[in-house]
């Protein structure tokens, strides 16, 4: 599916309050598809927003993309609050919005459970060669429910590359690398978030960056 640079040519009126904030944009339900969101800058321009479009574009010039722990991108909208970024929805099976690994986490989510979710996770990006950004962090990751007995984890910000020679990233080993390094350094951040390093579980490794994952 080809980028375009928008989807319709009237502006979209957006009244509803957000889903979600953060530093530079802002999350909103798409008032005319409930099973997408768009996102917004906060201000002029968002680095966040351009990182993520030239990752999308990356992507969808590959034959074959796994979506399965990422939302899908369908290209940009105008809207009354400026220009946004239209994504999937992530939902749970019953219909609530997906809520973030950062949410279960301080609410009390099983340890285990959450570093199971995280190796399937790591195993997907280097399998897919998905790179994100150095500054993910555990509120960039919805803990999807896809029914009452399962769930994944989906990234929904943090994607993309900012580096001075970004042809090095048609190499798969480079790119593994560099996936392999910036685990390391999210796993140090999870290990040291304060609803994680109150309770670790006694013999818990806190390795989890390695290879060996």
């Amino acid at each position: 599916m080809p980028i375009i640079p928008s989807l319709i040519e009237d502006e979209l009126l957006i009244d509803s309050a957000p889903i979600a904030r953060g530093k530079e944009r802002t999350c909103y339900l798409h008032p005319a598809d409930a099973t997408k969101v768009i996102k917004i800058s906060i201000g002029t321009e968002s680095v966040q927003s351009k990182r993520e479009i030239d990752f999308y574009v990356m992507l969808q010039k590959r034959p074959r993309v796994d979506y399965s722990h990422l939302p899908r991108f369908y290209g940009t909208v105008q809207t009354n609050l400026g220009q946004g970024l239209v994504l999937d929805l992530v939902s749970d099976y019953d219909g609530n919005i997906s809520k973030s690994l950062q949410w279960y986490l301080k609410n009390g989510i099983e340890l285990s459970e959450a570093e199971s979710h995280l190796r399937v996770l790591k195993d997907y990006l280097l399998e897919n060669l998905i790179i994100f950004n150095h500054d993910m962090y555990s509120g960039n990751l919805l803990l999807q429910k896809t029914s009452a007995d399962s769930s994944k984890l989906v990234i929904i910000d943090g994607l993309g590359d900012v580096v001075s020679i970004p042809w090095l990233n048609r190499f798969p080993s480079h790119v593994r690398s560099k996936i392999e390094r910036r685990w390391k350094r999210f796993m140090k951040r999870y290990y040291n978030n304060p609803f994680v390093a109150g309770r670790k579980r006694p013999g818990a490794r806190t390795d989890l960056g390695s290879s060996s994952w």
